[in-house]
């Protein structure tokens, strides 16, 4: 069963030491408030008897990307999922800020407002893809509210290191510009010199919502540009690098991926203590698009190890 909704807020406090980039941003505020976010609920009448699970997509994604994944992790789990958009992303509240604390505090918030009261548990298991789950990281090293985590999957995603994918700027340049009164098809052809790879580009253009009328061509982007522009490099370069979560942990890398950096594990593993590694075999950074039944696998496993315990 699926529902999709969006939770009024309350205020909520975060606080965390961070190391960021050199690089400012307007406002970066130490009580970030929390927007509502958009939601997907899987299995809402299932046996109550297993931690829920909240899945959090990367930059450009939204809650959709994890449907067919938060499916089968449902059917084999047994229990509650809750996919959600991240601010500026999808259906969810496009705003002026989008920090790492400012997602960590939407995080911290749609648990506590959201999940507890459908599902009577405290704790859930956090999922995060990229930026996901990076604000996943953050959230677990927050003394105050790692409390909310019962484990924490991290898919393909280096905490501890700045990415230097600078395509990212070019792909918002091109959004930004492209002519957006023509077919999906042309639009997508129009990216095509931009990004080769045609199932980045097709996930990419998901984002597009149909607002012409009497049959015209004419769409919008589910994301909010201005922001994300605003805050690429802080999204980009953010690392975490105090705290500690002593919860059990999972990072997952594709075998290809430019995140895959054992060198980093050891610093991985002083702010997770309890971490378990896995790499998948012929998978880049989209370890769910592209080898759904073992990233299915992997995180199976290893709820299951963490509900036994």
């Amino acid at each position: 069963m699926l529902h999709s909704r969006i939770h009024l807020p309350v205020t909520l406090k975060l606080s965390i030491r961070t190391l960021a980039s050199g690089n400012s941003n307007p406002s970066n505020p130490s009580d970030p408030s929390p927007v509502p976010l958009a939601f997907n609920h899987y299995g809402s009448s299932v046996d109550r008897s297993h931690h829920p699970l909240v899945i959090g997509h990367g930059l450009f994604g939204h809650k959709g990307n994890f449907n067919a994944i938060a499916k089968r992790l449902q059917q084999r789990l047994g229990n509650q999922i809750f996919a959600v958009d991240m601010r500026n992303h999808g259906e969810s509240p496009h705003v002026p800020e989008m920090t790492y604390p400012h997602m960590a505090a939407d995080y911290a918030h749609f648990i506590e407002s959201v999940v507890k009261p459908a599902t009577g548990f405290d704790q859930v298991h956090l999922l995060g893809h990229s930026m996901g789950a990076k604000t996943a990281c953050l959230l677990a090293l927050d003394s105050s509210k790692a409390n909310l985590i019962k484990s924490l999957i991290i898919e393909d995603i280096n905490p501890v290191a700045r990415s230097q994918n600078k395509r990212i700027k070019f792909y918002i340049q091109h959004m930004k510009k492209v002519n957006l009164k023509q077919s999906r098809r042309q639009i997508g052809e129009d990216f095509a010199p931009i990004i080769a790879n045609r199932a980045v580009r097709a996930s990419l253009l998901t984002n597009l919502a149909h607002i012409g009328k009497n049959g015209n061509q004419e769409y919008r982007w589910k994301l909010n540009l201005d922001a994300i522009e605003t805050y690429i490099d802080n999204v980009l370069s953010f690392t975490v690098s105090d705290g500690t979560f002593e919860g059990p942990s999972l990072f997952v890398y594709g075998e290809n991926s430019e995140y895959l950096n054992t060198d980093d594990f050891k610093a991985i593993q002083r702010l997770f203590p309890n971490p378990r590694f896995h790499v998948i075999p012929k998978a880049g950074h989209w370890l769910h698009a592209e080898q759904p039944e073992a990233f299915v696998d992997s995180v199976v496993d290893f709820i299951k190890s963490v509900e036994r315990e």
